[in-house]
């Protein structure tokens, strides 16, 4: 095959000679198409040429779908893959999403979904890469060989190298030049969708209203921060088909998108960022009643940091506009914080934000938007 200059590489593995034979043809006319019939041809193929997105069968003969991602997970931890399977269930989805599927597609599949889909990846891709450069271009002597003995979240071998950033109040400026950084690297992210534009430098707005309200020290104020700007990072690893999806979403669907914290923790590790800032940014989406997740932390075993952004974060999404939603007024947010009180939210963290925002509204013009339910990720 001549290959296409500057075109990205596809690989499709399929045993089955129809589907992937139908999806070389359509994919071959923008891209370099690759195609295997079984997982082992998958992980030699890897090995040997760059690919940038590889569509993957679950169901095969030999080594199994499942399997054939571990392996090329370990070899291209960056390669996009999206399962296409006629024998999908919730079980092999979530198994999946486990080793960063971008996207997961019934057979059979639809020609301009799938076109869409391998379109967005290759964009993620290379946002992806771009996000990884400038970590890598902004943080770049080694790592300690091992992590603190205090250490909440270990770090992964393939994390260690980019590095030795302190956390502590004697280099402050250090501190302050990262939550520059954290900011520019917010952007890049939120830069071409319209519908998250602005939302982290909101969320950092108002968490850090309510840490001044609390009398954070700066170190810690600074801390908060910069999770407030990071905290949906890990969403660049996720399809956008699921974090901006129309109508109810299914168990697959969210069980992808809460893969978001755990890729956010697995991208930040590297930084050597204080365990105060991972745990805000890990766990801003558990609930105080125990219903939320990754770990199903109730009460005050939730960082204060991740309770206060998980406020400040469900507030901004209620009122702001969605794809799959109008947003809520201030006045119905508002509602429904302190309907969600105990529950969903530190009850004593909503009446500061509230007794905050009172403040706000009396010093800027708030505009309202129309009434609409709400759902935040």
């Amino acid at each position: 095959m001549e290959a296409k200059v500057n075109s990205p590489n596809i690989l499709i593995v399929d045993d089955e000679i129809g589907p992937r034979e139908s999806l070389r043809m359509i994919l071959k006319p923008n891209y370099n198409v690759y195609a295997v019939e079984n997982g082992h041809a998958a992980i030699q193929m890897v090995q040997q040429t760059q690919i940038d997105v590889l569509t993957l069968d679950l169901k095969m003969p030999g080594l199994s779908g499942i399997d054939t991602l571990k392996e090329i997970r370990v070899i291209d931890p960056d390669v996009m893959i999206i399962i296409i399977t006629g024998y999908g269930t919730l079980k092999s989805a979530i198994e999946a999403i486990r080793y960063g599927v971008f996207d997961y597609i019934p057979k059979p599949f639809n020609v301009p979904e799938i076109l869409s889909i391998i379109d967005k990846s290759i964009q993620r891709r290379k946002l992806n890469l771009k996000v990884k450069d400038v970590l890598g271009t902004c943080f770049s002597q080694p790592l300690p060989n091992e992590p603190a003995a205090d250490s909440a979240i270990p770090l992964r071998k393939e994390s260690k190298g980019m590095t030795d950033f302190k956390w502590d109040d004697t280099n402050f400026s250090d501190n302050q030049n990262c939550l520059e950084f954290a900011k520019v690297l917010a952007y890049t992210l939120e830069e071409k969708d319209p519908y998250t534009s602005g939302h982290s430098e909101r969320v950092c707005y108002y968490s850090d209203f309510i840490s001044k309200r609390l009398s954070f020290p700066p170190k810690e104020r600074n801390e908060l921060q910069i999770a407030s700007y990071l905290h949906d990072i890990g969403k660049i690893g996720i399809s956008n088909r699921f974090i901006n999806k129309k109508g109810t979403l299914t168990p697959t669907d969210w069980a992808i998108i809460k893969q978001h914290t755990k890729k956010s923790i697995e991208l930040l590790i590297p930084l050597n960022l204080s365990q105060n800032i991972l745990a805000y940014i890990q766990y801003h989406h558990e609930r105080y009643d125990g219903a939320g997740y990754p770990d199903g932390l109730t009460g005050e075993q939730i960082p204060l940091g991740a309770r206060i952004i998980a406020i400040s974060d469900s507030y901004d999404s209620m009122t702001s506009d969605r794809p799959y939603r109008k947003p809520l007024t201030n006045g119905d947010a508002k509602n429904e914080l302190v309907k969600n009180a105990g529950k969903q939210f530190d009850p004593n963290l909503v009446s500061v934000f509230l007794d905050v925002l009172k403040e706000m509204e009396e010093v800027f013009l708030v505009k309202d938007h129309l009434r609409a339910p709400a759902v935040a990720y």
